[in-house]
């Protein structure tokens, strides 16, 4: 008895020389071998000090013993008191800055890249450890070692997949962190789902939409005087395009709606079916980006179409009235497959029925910040079931909605929810 009590006493004996020992975060970086740390300047007054790490995470979670692959993080540090926000960034993390939700919070701040992006690959490439438990475990190893600094409560966030990988990892480690923001961030519930079709159906006004298609049919009309531009544009921003430039074309004018509702574009911008060819293209280049579907695009985002048409799902091109334009496409619903590693042959798992299930069951603290004019608004969180999560909607709004941009009276709400728990 003497025996097991004298261990149970040293082992809170070693808990709490824990907490008390590691008090900087250049104590905290010693505890690891591993992970590289290089002190850099910080990007605002907000911050004390900033680090660039690489902190070493497994290829796969579930057998350490495949290997191992570095990932980029920006830690912004305030005070180990102070609150953190970690933010999920569902792409590359190329640099530091700092967030709304830091500012509005007086917060330290985690900045992830996500695993397959950028600097934080593996020395190759092996598609199958690109999943949402993969990376979900990536940030709970990230976030159960900075704990170990920073006693203060723990917020994710993201934008847009961002977004979205904010949400999955609180689905699967709901209690990481005390809340959770995900800006602009869907939950896309099949490969291609259904909502986005039915959101460009109703977008709007009849009136708003009829001028949107008469855009892209005047760009049709016109196409063999505006295929010279096209070509000679992305000739000089060093676009290539391995589908055919008919494809590309069409692709990018198939595009623009979903870019003109997703950026929040003036419907008084758009030229008339009349107006001039340069004038049409003009517009064209600026309301739908030609190098979206360009080989440069392709390589970069790679792994962003992976995970789309293999957990997350994404958006296809129904041509309706504009199929007898279409050259390059002999099919009524046009799936952006073809650019994933593994195009159609790729087997969609459903995902995010999990994803939701599991945030069922765990109710966290959540507050999603909605575009009601984005497109990925069509696909927001939006679950009867989670009655801790508050959907701020912002009217009008597109991909760019942020809590500075919500209606006043919504935007302190939304603050004033965030510092609550935050700091109680």
């Amino acid at each position: 008895m003497k025996k097991a009590f004298l261990a149970i006493a040293m082992i809170f004996m070693f808990l709490a020389s824990c907490q008390t020992r590691i008090s900087s975060p250049g104590e905290l970086f010693k505890l690891s071998d591993s992970n590289t740390y290089e002190e850099i300047s910080t990007d605002t007054m907000h911050f004390e000090q900033s680090w660039l790490i690489f902190f070493t995470q497994p290829l796969d979670h579930n057998a350490p013993e495949k290997g191992s692959f570095q990932q980029r993080i920006w830690l912004s540090h305030k005070s180990t008191d102070a609150p953190m926000i970690c933010v999920t960034e569902g792409y590359s993390a190329k640099r530091n800055y700092t967030t709304e939700l830091a500012s509005l919070t007086n917060s330290n701040q985690l900045i992830i890249e996500h695993r397959y992006f950028a600097e934080s690959c593996p020395d190759s490439i092996d598609w199958q450890y690109l999943t949402v438990e993969q990376a979900a475990a990536d940030h709970h190893r990230i976030i159960q070692f900075f704990k170990q600094l920073y006693r203060g409560k723990w917020a994710t966030t993201g934008i847009s997949k961002g977004g979205q990988t904010a949400i999955f990892h609180r689905a699967l480690y709901p209690n990481d962190v005390n809340l959770s923001v995900p800006y602009v961030a869907p939950v896309n519930l099949m490969r291609e789902d259904q909502r986005l079709f039915t959101f460009f159906e109703e977008v709007g006004t009849q009136e708003e939409r009829d001028r949107i298609l008469n855009f892209q049919k005047a760009v049709f009309d016109n196409r063999d005087e505006i295929m010279p531009l096209f070509k000679s544009y992305a000739e000089q921003k060093g676009y290539t395009f391995r589908m055919g430039y008919d494809k590309a074309f069409e692709l990018v004018v198939l595009e623009y709606p979903f870019s003109f509702w997703q950026w929040g574009s003036q419907v008084a911008d758009i030229p008339e079916p009349d107006a001039s060819v340069n004038e049409l293209f003009k517009h064209l280049r600026t309301g739908s980006d030609i190098g979206y579907v360009s080989d440069q695009s392709w390589n970069d985002i790679k792994p962003f179409f992976y995970q789309a048409y293999k957990e997350l799902g994404y958006y296809a091109y129904v041509p309706g009235e504009l199929s007898p334009y279409i050259k390059g496409f002999d099919k009524d619903t046009i799936s952006s497959s073809m650019f994933a590693p593994g195009g159609d042959t790729l087997r969609f798992v459903p995902t995010m029925q999990t994803v939701m299930e599991n945030l069922e069951r765990s109710n966290p603290a959540i507050i999603a910040i909605i575009g009601e004019n984005d497109p990925w608004g069509a696909t927001s969180i939006d679950n009867q079931n989670l009655s801790n999560t508050m959907r701020a909607v912002a009217p009008g709004g597109s991909h760019l909605t942020r809590i500075k941009t919500l209606p006043q009276p919504l935007q302190d709400e939304v603050i004033k929810k965030i510092r609550q728990i935050l700091k109680e």
